[in-house]
């Protein structure tokens, strides 16, 4: 079974659900408290992911006061963004507006990175 704290994050991670593990939000509603449920169907290996969320503080007011700088701030920081998560062994797995959800293999990447 799911430890409590992490079943309080994945309840709050429901816009992110199309780019997390079914397998996640299947335990968090399994009223199973079995050991031996597997967390990941059989067969497949469990890896480690950090995750990393961006966004600008204050980018609305700055597009509001002055929308053809943002517009040009907004290409500048999404390739630096970019070209950071490469770098580091990242993988942009989504991007609303100015924020980037950033996947890693390793913690270390992510801290790098960060």
């Amino acid at each position: 079974p799911l430890d409590p704290a992490f079943r309080d994050i994945l309840s709050n991670l429901d816009i992110y659900r199309p780019y997390l593990p079914d397998a996640l939000f299947a335990q968090m509603h399994s009223n199973s408290a079995s050991p031996n449920r597997h967390v990941l169907p059989p067969g497949i290996e469990a890896k480690r992911a950090a995750l990393v969320f961006t966004d600008i503080q204050g980018s609305t007011a700055t597009w509001e006061a002055c929308p053809d700088g943002m517009g040009e701030g907004l290409k500048v920081h999404n390739e630096v963004m970019r070209e950071c998560a490469a770098a580091h062994n990242g993988y942009e797995v989504k991007t609303i507006g100015d924020a980037f959800m950033v996947a890693f293999g390793e913690v270390s990447d992510a801290v790098q990175f960060g």
